[in-house]
């Protein structure tokens, strides 16, 4: 691991990634397996209830690592998407009359599950590749 630009990289043994606790624009710059690696994260207010965190993946070849997000702890809901398909649903049934684009490829099942809590790091552990797009929705 050689850290450029990246003061939130974490790495051990058993975890390896991007610690994002505040909403704001950010870039992470580093190296895997001595593979250049960026990752730019955008916030945007599309609504005034609403914010969305994004992060754009760029690298010379795919790579896994973790990406730990906190949920902020007065959101009413949230939902994560990668590359615009539903990855983590809506935590309460109070969801937003006009929701952000997301394209649902499962069964929208009311006892479906999600790990999404707010005020708690919601951790995902993808091989991401360049070009992914991952949004995260808070909605407030």
């Amino acid at each position: 691991m050689n850290e450029k630009n990246c003061p939130q990289f974490i790495s051990g043994d058993r975890f390896e990634g991007i610690v994002v606790s505040e909403l704001e624009d950010q870039t992470y710059e580093f190296e895997m397996d001595g593979k250049a690696v960026s990752v730019t994260q955008k916030v945007m207010s599309l609504k005034p209830d609403r914010k969305v965190l994004g992060f754009l993946f760029l690298m010379d070849e795919p790579q896994r690592f973790r990406l730990d997000i906190l949920i902020p702890d007065d959101c009413k809901n949230a939902q994560i998407s990668l590359n615009d398909k539903e990855l983590l649903g809506f935590f309460s049934k109070d969801i937003p009359e006009d929701p952000e684009y997301v394209e649902v490829t499962h069964c929208n099942d009311a006892n479906k599950y999600t790990p999404l809590r707010p005020g708690q790091f919601q951790s995902l552990n993808f091989r991401w590749e360049s070009g992914d797009v991952l949004k995260c929705f808070f909605y407030y």
